[in-house]
Order: C-alpha cells, then sequence, then structure tokens
C-alpha cells in the first residue's frame, strides 16, 4: 500500500485573507452573539459531526492508509459530541456576569463582577493525528464564547481536510466559522494573520514558527505540542494492570497521539516482567499487522522513514531491541508503512529514541534502582504533556506528581486527566503553554475577562484620594492601610 495520490484543494492566500476580513467585519464588541445565537451554532456543529461521523472515519482512514474505525471514533468522533453536549449544558451559567465580593463596601452599594466578553476571531490550526476533534474542540468552546472561527486543516490528511471545508460551508455561514486547505504557504499567511486568539496543536518545533508568526501582531496563542510522555511504575505496581495501558497505550494509532506513552521507567527488579506483559499484551491485540485493518499506518513515508531510523541507530548503538511479531511478518514495511511495537531497552541519551518525541510505535523502557532516579530523569528533559504513575503507595504516588512538572497527570491509568470537562487540556513549557476543553475554563480561553467596578456610596469620599492631597489624613491612612508610620511630607 503505497501513499495514494490525491489533489487537495487549495485555498489560494487571497481567498483565506478575505474570509478573515469578512469574519474581522462582522465582529463588534458592541453587538456580540446572544445566547440563542450561539446555541444555534453549537447545535450545527454537533449536527455536522453526528451526521456524517460515518464518511469522517472513511476519509481518514484513507488518508491514512490503515487506521481502526473505533480508534477514531473514540480520538475524532466522542471528544466534540460529548464535549459539545457539555458546553450547552452549561453555557446559559457561563453567560452571566460573575459576581466578585466587595467585602463590606457591597453594604454602600459597591459592585464588582466580571464580563466574559468574545475575543473576536480565533484561528485553529490542526495537526493529522486527530485533525476532527483536534478542530472542533477547541471551536466549540470559541463559538460558545461568541467568537468566528477559521480553521487550517492539515495538508496531511487532504481528504479530511476538504471534506470538513465542505460541511462547514453548508452548515455555517463564513462569518461564523471556515475552513482553509493548502500546504505550508497557506499554513505561513495564516499563522500571520492578527488573530484574536489562536490555537496551535502540533510539534514542538513548528510551534516555535508559530509564536513567531504571531508576535508581530502580539496574538496570543494556545500551544498544545505533545513531548516525550513518560510513565513510572512504581515497585508495589501491578504489573498486569499497567502492561496493557502502556502497550496499547503505545501502539495506539500507531502511537501517533501526542498523550502516548513515549517512555516507562521500571525497577531493575521488574523490567523483565514489565517487557514480557507488554510483549503478550501486543501479541494477543494484534496477531498480525500487515493485513490487519486495527494496525494503523504511519501517516505518510516521511515519518515512516523518520521512526525505522531512529530504530536502525539503537541498534547500530547496540541496544537490546524486541520487536513483537507474532506472525514473523516482513517488518518493518515500507508499502504498507507499518512498524511493530519496538521495545528499547535502556537506550543512551545520546540516541534519538531518547532525545526525541517518537510519534510511533516504539517504546523506550529504562529502568532504575530507586525512585528518586526515576524523578531525577523526568526532571532532566523538557517538561512532557502528560505524565503517568502506576502504583499504590500514596507517598509514593505523591512525590512523582510533587516533584515533577508536566501539563497533567493521570494515575494508575492513562490520558484520562485530558478527558475531563473541568480541569483544562494543555502543556506546560516545551510540551504547550495554554489550555482548554475545560468546562469554564476552556470557554474563557476564548473571552476576555473584563472587570467591572461599580462605585457606591464611597464614591463621595473616594476624589479625597487623588494626587495632589488637599490634607494630610489621605496620606495617613493609605500609609496605615500597609503598616507605614505616618512620615512629614
Amino acid at each position: 500500500m503505497k501513499e495514494r495520490m490525491y489533489i487537495m484543494k487549495t485555498t489560494s492566500l487571497e481567498e483565506v485573507q478575505r474570509i478573515f476580513k469578512v469574519q474581522k467585519a462582522k465582529y463588534s464588541p458592541s453587538n456580540p452573539p446572544s445566547y440563542e445565537e450561539r446555541m444555534d451554532r453549537l447545535k450545527r456543529a454537533d449536527k455536522l459531526i453526528r451526521d456524517h461521523w460515518p464518511e469522517f472515519i472513511q476519509t481518514l482512514q484513507e488518508d491514512f492508509g490503515s487506521r481502526d474505525s473505533d480508534q477514531i471514533f473514540g480520538a475524532d468522533i466522542l471528544s466534540p459530541l460529548f464535549h459539545g453536549k457539555h458546553v450547552r449544558d452549561h453555557l446559559a451559567q457561563w453567560m452571566k456576569p460573575e459576581r466578585k465580593s466587595s467585602g463590606l463596601l457591597g453594604l454602600v452599594g459597591q459592585k464588582t463582577y466580571i464580563l466574559n466578553e468574545p475575543l473576536g476571531v480565533i484561528g485553529i490550526v490542526t495537526p493529522f493525528n486527530a485533525p476532527v476533534s483536534l478542530a472542533f474542540d477547541p471551536a466549540i468552546e470559541a463559538l460558545a464564547a461568541g467568537n468566528s472561527v477559521m480553521i487550517k486543516v492539515t495538508e496531511s490528511t487532504p481528504r479530511t481536510a476538504d471534506f470538513m471545508q465542505k460541511l462547514v460551508a453548508k452548515y455555517f455561514k463564513e462569518e461564523e466559522m471556515a475552513v482553509v486547505t493548502g500546504e505550508a504557504d497557506v499554513s505561513a499567511c495564516f499563522a500571520a494573520l492578527p488573530w484574536d486568539k489562536m490555537v496551535f496543536t502540533g510539534g514542538s518545533e513548528i510551534g516555535k514558527k508559530i509564536l513567531a508568526a504571531a508576535a508581530p501582531n502580539l496574538t496570543p496563542v494556545v500551544l498544545e505540542l505533545g513531548g516525550k510522555c513518560p510513565a513510572v511504575v512504581l515497585p508495589d505496581a501491578d504489573i498486569r494492570a499497567a502492561a496493557p495501558r502502556i502497550s496499547l497505550g503505545r501502539t495506539g494509532n500507531a502511537g501517533q497521539v501526542c498523550l502516548a506513552v513515549d517512555y516507562a521507567l521500571v525497577p531493575e527488579t521488574k523490567l523483565e516482567a514489565l517487557i514480557q506483559q507488554i510483549v503478550e499484551v501486543d501479541q494477543q491485540a494484534f496477531p498480525t499487522m500487515i493485513n490487519n485493518p486495527k494496525v494503523s499506518s504511519i501517516i505518510n513515508q516521511a515519518g515512516y522513514n523518520r521512526i525505522v531510523g531512529y530504530i536502525e541507530e539503537a541498534k547500530a548503538a547496540g541496544c537490546r531491541i524486541i520487536q513483537v511479531n507474532p506472525a514473523n511478518e516482513k517488518l518493518p514495511d515500507p508499502e504498507t508503512r507499518k512498524i511493530p511495537l519496538t521495545i528499547v531497552v535502556n537506550p543512551g541519551e545520546n540516541l534519538q529514541v531518547s532525545k526525541y518525541e517518537i510519534f510511533g510505535p516504539v517504546l523506550s523502557i529504562y529502568s532504575y534502582k530507586h525512585l528518586d532516579e526515576a524523578i531525577a530523569f523526568i526532571n532532566k528533559h523538557e517538561k512532557p504533556l502528560g505524565l503517568y504513575v502506576f502504583g499504590k503507595d500514596k507517598n509514593d504516588i505523591r512525590k512523582v506528581v510533587s516533584s515533577t512538572s508536566s501539563g497533567g497527570v493521570t494515575v494508575n491509568d492513562i490520558t484520562l486527566h485530558a478527558g475531563t470537562n473541568t480541569m483544562g487540556f494543555g502543556g506546560v513549557g516545551y510540551s504547550g503553554m495554554g489550555r482548554y476543553k475545560g468546562g469554564i475554563l476552556g470557554y474563557k480561553a476564548f473571552c476576555n475577562e473584563k472587570a467591572v467596578y461599580e462605585q457606591g456610596l464611597m464614591g463621595r469620599f473616594t476624589a479625597s484620594f487623588l494626587v495632589p492631597f488637599a490634607t494630610d489624613r489621605p496620606r495617613s491612612m493609605m500609609r496605615r492601610m500597609v503598616g507605614i508610620k505616618s512620615q512629614p511630607r
């Protein structure tokens, strides 16, 4: 199965700029969308996905060449439908002014509150691994907040990009939401527009370019960048419970998931048991690979070559390599771009498998003697998007969680911290900045939280605190407020 040629429709640079100007012209702080208008847009987004999810699965399977339909549904369809319902259920409450305490001054008429107003026009750039959900999840919150949205779908999934562009044009006016497609020149043009906010999901190195393009316009950017997500297996961990999550979490979508376990840290005494269990789980899940539709292909030849190159480098360096291949097929296979789960044991830190996010079915496993070694190993590297801890000892769990930094943590499972509707999803440092998809936190990510102070009866006296003071009384009062004794002028 070679990469099949498909000519994606490319949005011209002029058209990208025209749509942006249309959305900008439509936005006015004096006329934000009403609750009814926002709900209508959210319901249309839900209907778009709900009515066409089988076609989305088909286009993504064609773009990848081979991909499990259940994997696609879980990664691309479930989230925006589930997340969208939560947003619709709570939107009326979120749109209300947030009252803030004025203390005793509230008794004399002072009011303080937050108005969450729309930012304006939001730009969203999607990656290939979940282009539907990673377009619509932030778009749902942006629409709920009263913004218009433009989406640039990755050129790595051209059929899905074209289909999404067609559907969004059918369900939405272009001043509400629009999709543009194209190669790197369109992406560069898109990133350089003066957005009111931009969301980018992808690799850290491209994230740097996005920030550079946004800087001249002071565009605020949410970056979700992935990274090397570790799993810490504690000495008392149940290996039979941890192994399936680590194994299938690494091989899901052939490891092309930003939150997938990139490497595991395990006590020396449990190293062989963990390897054995991971191998058994993978053999049972994928008894064959090349003609197995449950096994995802690497998205393109360049990605395939990069991952195979990492494996070959580790082999040449003398690393212990375990490739799970129960049917003894000729793998990796360049024709189908399928790579078996490949375990690399204790690779040197100079190797690419240790330095870079794999984004493929390669799992590095490092053994440690003491937990402090595992924590130090994590902290020596860039902060990951997700961190996973397996074990029972609450003190050890707390130690790992509190002694490391990551975008989020899941204990005794994987990725679940990113699936809630209350905590927000995002990275830290090299794995990203900002949060969305977190209930009211995600809604506020696309709002200006405008502080409003309404003066009460105290307004009779506050003018006396304007400089220059007419008497010594305001000066003395201000100094006493912070514990400074009054001194001569």
